[in-house]
């Protein structure tokens, strides 16, 4: 074969490496033009404000029977009265007005995003971040719901992930369905909620005045 046509077979089949480098930190260039750095590029924490909601598979009951259950009679009445006024409520339900029913319906929907988007997922998990007026209309919201104040649903939520199904969650689904739905809202917490929450990381809540103002 002529060598000339060796030496084009040969350079086809030659092998080219790239190296590519990373952008320097903060900015890089694109044609001149400068592009800004996203906080949130090369695996950097989306969520630095918190870690404490993080499942911690370390941590073990100590074997033993269960504590006694003590009640809360004043929430076991709190929480019949409840029940007992919305089955009244229903007997209403034919003979009330239109504006009734709206106000009724806004009433659920308000204190419900001040639970789902307020206390859990904005305050428990840190999911987001809100300016001041969000901020403001949540723990208004959050307190039509009746369910506790934002830093104690935030810290029982957080224990509940960190240390769940075990005695410090503090709706233990091991203790039963109606224990966990209902039941863990009528006795005293299990001496390791209190052991185990007590330590948790509440600081960015602490330093939040909208939610310690709600909390006294």
């Amino acid at each position: 074969m002529p060598a000339h046509i060796l030496q084009e077979i040969s350079g086809s089949c030659s092998t080219t490496t790239t190296t590519i480098t990373a952008p320097p930190s903060g900015e890089q260039q694109n044609g001149g033009e400068k592009l800004e750095k996203n906080p949130h590029h090369w695996g950097a924490d989306v969520r630095p404000e918190i870690k404490d909601d993080l499942y911690d598979p370390s941590y073990q009951d100590e074997e033993g029977p269960p504590p006694k259950l003590e009640y809360v009679w004043r929430n076991i009445i709190l929480m019949a009265l409840l029940h007992l006024g919305a089955l009244y409520g229903i007997t209403l339900v034919p003979s009330c007005r239109v504006y009734t029913w709206i106000f009724a319906y806004l009433y659920y929907v308000i204190s419900a995003l001040g639970i789902t988007a307020g206390a859990h997922r904005l305050w428990s998990h840190r999911t987001y971040k809100a300016r001041l007026p969000l901020r403001l209309f949540l723990i208004l919201a959050n307190t039509m719901a009746f369910q506790n104040d934002v830093y104690e649903w935030a810290r029982d939520h957080r224990a509940h992930h960190k240390f769940s199904e075990t005695h410090a969650d503090p709706h233990n689904s091991r203790r039963g369905f109606f224990f966990s739905h209902v039941g863990w809202l009528l006795v005293r917490k299990h001496p390791a909620v209190k052991e185990k929450g007590g330590k948790l990381d509440m600081s960015d809540l602490k330093a939040e005045k909208l939610v310690m103002f709600q909390r006294r």
